[in-house]
């Protein structure tokens, strides 16, 4: 595993950290199926004795929960001064596996949310990290962390979710059916990476954010145009499909996860609906559940600061 230290623009207490580990070889996934020469792409920020951080995002997010440039996918929890404060905590995030940044493509296979989770504990057991303060999974994230915590058992002292249940809801998977046709329709290329992500952007808000933003200026297109055109500048339809695919299979009986659980969950998600996020409560041992209401929709782990903030740092156990 190799690291590059990177502390010129960090704070004084803060350590800037990058690697890539090298997974077993092949790498065997749950489908039966073989990475080759597999590789899990991480950072870490925090001083080096901090309590360990786990934080995972959506299927877009990437290592840089934060950046030294302010250009992480999650600058509004993580960094200096934030609810996961980089002065106190030390946060380790990665690139998906099957996914368009630094680790490995899946090249055609299937990688399920607990294949992610295996290759995380992999890489925190080589950062010889004994102990998890705190796991947080939001979206897709949060489905590879639930498998994540299961592996870690008495190891991990809490687990924070955000807008994720043990399983797909069947609109959700009917929703990214649709954006994979597209992809499909349009021979993978930009236009229709693009436009798929658009159909995306719809399921991630909600109808009433859409009215209350643009009403009948008809200002919408355009925004919605722009989404999908950054996103097919930096993705591509391989990976969309596997981690789409990768969330659609994502099943795990919450009774497993022994850890004390936050879940936060949003009456308005389209996604992750309350009937699922309730669900997941009551069948979890040890879980409490936060629910708001937002018209953000699915969006709101990334939109409702304030109240992710709070839910972040009850799980951090900041004032006990």
């Amino acid at each position: 595993m190799s690291a590059t230290p990177q502390t010129e623009s960090a704070p004084p207490l803060c350590q800037w950290a990058r690697g890539v580990l090298a997974l077993p070889e092949p790498f065997r996934l749950e489908s039966g199926e073989q990475l080759q020469r597999a590789q899990l792409a991480w950072q870490c920020v925090g001083p080096d004795a901090a309590p360990l951080v786990v934080v995972l995002g959506g299927i877009s997010a990437h290592a840089r929960c934060c950046a030294p440039d302010g250009d992480g996918w999650w600058e509004s929890q993580c960094g200096e001064g934030q609810a996961l404060d980089t002065r106190r905590y030390r946060l380790l995030s990665v690139d998906w596996l099957g996914g368009a940044h630094a680790s490995s493509p899946a090249r055609g296979a299937r990688v399920s949310s607990a294949d992610q989770a295996r290759a995380l504990l992999l890489l925190v057991n080589r950062l010889g990290a004994r102990r998890v303060h705190l796991l947080v999974g939001a979206s897709y994230g949060g489905a590879v962390a639930q498998h994540l915590a299961a592996l870690l058992g008495a190891r991990l002292r809490h687990l924070a979710l955000l807008c994720s249940a043990h399983r797909s809801s069947a609109y959700a998977r009917a929703f990214r059916h649709v954006q994979r046709a597209i992809l499909q329709l349009g021979d993978d290329a930009r236009p229709a990476l693009a436009l798929a992500r658009q159909l995306a952007i719809l399921g991630y808000v909600t109808h009433a954010e859409i009215e209350s933003r643009f009403g009948d200026a008809g200002e919408v297109l355009p925004w919605l145009a722009g989404h999908g055109a950054r996103f097919a500048e930096r993705f591509n339809a391989d990976a969309y499909r596997c981690l789409g695919e990768s969330l659609d299979s994502h099943r795990i009986d919450p009774a497993v996860i022994r850890a004390p659980t936050t879940l936060f969950g949003v009456i308005e998600d389209q996604l992750v609906p309350p009937s699922l996020t309730r669900n997941f409560a009551q069948c979890a041992p040890h879980c409490r559940l936060v629910e708001i209401s937002s018209l953000h929709g699915h969006d709101a782990f990334l939109k409702e600061e304030a109240a992710v903030a709070e839910v972040l740092r009850a799980a951090l156990g900041e004032g006990e």
